[in-house]
């Protein structure tokens, strides 16, 4: 399933209030201050006992503080964010989609390079592709570009990562292929609109991401506007989506529950808990 890697955003609140509620991120957590970046005057780190959660960069020339979070945790901070301070606004959103088959960067290259070959769309890559095959990497699109595509093998990553500890290294499984759409919005109003765009959303950012997700999945999206408005006749849109990841599961769930009335009750009294657990969280 799609879910955010990296969510970036500048959040029109005081520093302390959003720095307070980040410390929900993270269990006994420890604060490190360091030298700003990008015209901010700080950069607070938050930490636990695993390492870094999320960076805060405020003061300086800017107005309001802006969050980092990258990683595993990635997704319980936009959760997080969105509930808190929902007006933010969304300088970068990574997406991605985890494949296990043994064959899968061999299978989604030619999906990328054809897309590539069509659109007009610049390749790039990294690692060694010939001999070991280690470290590779497949880039679509510029560095500079609002939307840009890469193809890693997160199984290898990972590996050296836990290297030197035996549990998570054990845990680690022999074959993940990482596919991971990285936006960065180019406008004022589009940045507030995608305070609220999902992660397959993130992962149809263009017409040629679009063209990748289609050929590796077999499923269509609809591209969102990364440099202009966009506008949420979205609620389609996102019914569509749901019912083409999940229209399996709720199938199962409908054989489990016995009809369609108390799929929809579950759903219901589970969205009703996940609010409730949002505000816990925030009232801590």
């Amino acid at each position: 399933m799609a879910r955010f890697d990296w969510y970036q955003a500048t959040i029109p609140a005081p520093t302390d209030d959003v720095l307070e509620a980040m410390l929900g991120l993270a269990v006994a957590p420890a604060l490190r201050h360091e030298r700003g970046v990008h015209g901010y005057a700080h950069r607070t780190v938050l930490a636990d006992a695993g390492g870094p959660v999320a960076a805060l960069w405020h003061g300086g020339s800017h107005d309001y503080p802006h969050a980092v979070v990258s990683g595993d945790g990635t997704p319980a901070a936009v959760e997080l964010i969105r509930a808190t301070f929902p007006d933010h606004a969304v300088t970068r959103a990574d997406a991605c989609e985890d494949f296990d088959d043994a064959d899968a960067f061999d299978r989604i290259v030619p999906v990328m390079l054809a897309t590539a070959r069509d659109r007009g769309v610049k390749v790039d890559t990294r690692g060694d592709h010939l001999l070991t095959r280690e470290g590779r990497t497949v880039y679509l699109g510029a560095a500079s570009s609002a939307c840009r595509q890469r193809l890693y093998d997160k199984a290898a990553e990972l590996r050296a990562r836990f290297a030197a500890d035996p549990v998570r290294l054990a845990a680690v499984p022999v074959h993940l292929t990482r596919l991971e759409a990285q936006v960065r919005p180019q406008s004022k109003p589009v940045r507030q609109a995608f305070a609220h765009v999902e992660p397959l959303a993130v992962m149809g950012s263009s017409a040629w991401l679009c063209d990748v997700w289609r050929g590796v999945t077999g499923m269509g999206l609809q591209p969102l506007k990364v440099g202009s408005v966009w506008r949420q006749a979205d609620d389609e849109r996102a019914w569509s989506f749901l019912l083409a990841q999940y229209g399996a599961l709720l199938k199962r769930r409908q054989l489990e529950h016995g009809s369609w009335a108390c799929v929809g009750e579950q759903i219901g009294s589970d969205l009703a808990e996940r609010d409730a657990a949002k505000r816990r969280r925030v009232a801590q």
